[in-house]
């Protein structure tokens, strides 16, 4: 199980209601019992795993696709599972993840990743699901235009959303069950409040449908989202200095974030040094080289005993 008791009790105060946005503190809930409205709340540690594919899923237009549509085996793929009448959790996570993606030099629909978002309700249908999409891309290019200095008029920011490829998904009861138990992802209906008990979380897949890694709670970092990003593409996505920054971190399962390790900047230390060593050599032996070029007497030319006599 890796959504232990410690996330669960980080969250329980407010999964109902608005409560949830203000992440109670894990001291001050060290001790307390779960309510029982969390109960079968779980995530199961599927690392490695591959979904399957042959899902039948509709998107925000109403169009019929499969999860494979989705899977290109080129593209990193961010999933999340939420509900699309959720006020309080989901639009916490949407809004932290748009947070974080802002921050990234990568749009969705680019080279490196693309967004998909599931519903686990199946009240929720296409029309809720397009409004959605409608206002987390959009609010995501006006962000990360606004971080870039630019003012985009609202026929270009409507546009650019569009050409986001982050979509917003609903499913029939069966598909969303045979999704989220491929995910080991457990939620519960709460009748009295009308709304679900469930964890946030994004899953990072891979361009194959893998589970790559797992991005818990709602305080997504820019730079946990481009490392995993960059994990599950296989080395296919980050530059050069990207990769090798990458490979000073760490990922840790289960605080589903990545942090540095002493090991990785030993690593990065011991071979900055012998490539400042080489090139000091080698700078040093053609040195040496020309020196002893010009300081040697030309070689006299040979004379033939004909040429003699």
């Amino acid at each position: 199980m890796i959504l232990t008791r410690r996330y669960l009790r980080t969250l329980c105060g407010g999964l109902l209601v608005a409560a949830a946005i203000a992440e109670v503190s894990r001291p001050a809930l060290a001790g307390a019992p779960l309510p029982p409205q969390f109960d079968g709340v779980d995530i199961k540690d599927k690392l490695g795993d591959r979904i399957d594919l042959d899902i039948p899923v509709v998107d925000h237009t109403g169009a019929p696709k499969r999860l494979a549509d989705y899977f290109d085996g080129e593209h990193t793929v961010l999933l999340t599972l939420n509900y699309y009448r959720c006020e309080s959790l989901c639009s916490t996570q949407l809004n932290q993840l748009v947070d974080a993606l802002k921050r990234l030099d990568w749009l969705p629909g680019g080279d490196e990743y693309r967004i998909v978002t599931a519903s686990f309700d199946p009240r929720d249908d296409t029309e809720i699901a397009k409004g959605k999409r409608t206002t987390y891309t959009t609010e995501l290019v006006r962000k990360w235009a606004k971080d870039r200095g630019d003012d985009l008029d609202d026929d270009e920011l409507a546009q650019r959303a569009q050409a986001l490829q982050w979509d917003f998904l609903v499913a029939q009861p069966g598909a969303i069950r045979a999704l989220t138990e491929r995910l080991g992802y457990s939620y519960k209906f709460d009748r009295d409040s009308g709304q679900y008990a469930h964890a946030p979380v994004v899953y990072v897949m891979s361009p194959e449908g893998v589970i790559s890694r797992y991005i818990f709670g709602l305080g997504y970092t820019a730079q946990d989202i481009k490392f995993s990003i960059m994990d599950a593409s296989d080395g296919r996505v980050g530059s050069f200095g990207e990769k090798i920054l990458l490979s000073c971190f760490a990922f840790d399962p289960d605080a589903g974030n990545y942090s540095a390790f002493a090991w990785g900047f030993m690593r990065l230390g011991g071979t900055l040094v012998l490539l400042v060593l080489g090139v000091w050599l080698f700078r040093n032996w053609r040195r040496e080289r020309r020196r002893r070029q010009v300081s040697s007497p030309p070689t006299p030319p040979l004379v033939s005993s004909e040429s003699s006599t």
